[in-house]
């Protein structure tokens, strides 16, 4: 065990860390790593995944477009309202923000979230060349 220690260490955790440091490295097995990539890639929930994603995000964005396309000038003008006080040494502007928006909003976050999840553990494809 190396005398190296972090400066920061509360007295309560110095017993923790020696035990810690005490444990010699070891290497993995061979292959653990390939099998647990298989593992991972080897689910088929991406299916579930991307019809969720969608089930969120369209009618959410079509609300969206709806929103900006009858009250795109009231959303000007609170963007502008905003920007006008975070600038201003005074908060007196005034702004709306419907909730139904802020939801819609949401929704299309958490379904990129979602639709991020499933392209990351779809398997790659491999080209033989």
């Amino acid at each position: 065990m190396s005398g190296f220690a972090p400066g920061d260490l509360d007295p309560a955790e110095r017993r923790t860390h020696q035990l810690l440091a005490s444990v010699p490295p070891r290497a993995v097995p061979l292959g653990f790593r390939d099998a647990v990539m298989r593992g991972v890639a080897g689910e088929r929930r991406m299916a579930w995944e991307w019809i969720t994603a969608a089930a969120l995000a369209v009618p959410s964005l079509v609300f969206l477009v709806y929103q900006h396309a009858t009250n795109g000038d009231e959303l000007a003008t609170a963007f502008n309202n905003v920007i006008a006080a975070a600038t201003a040494d005074s908060a007196d502007a005034f702004f709306f923000v419907d909730g139904a928006t802020v939801l819609a909003l949401a929704l299309v976050g958490i379904a990129s979230l979602i639709a991020a999840h499933a392209a990351i553990a779809m398997p790659m494809r491999r080209t033989a060349r």
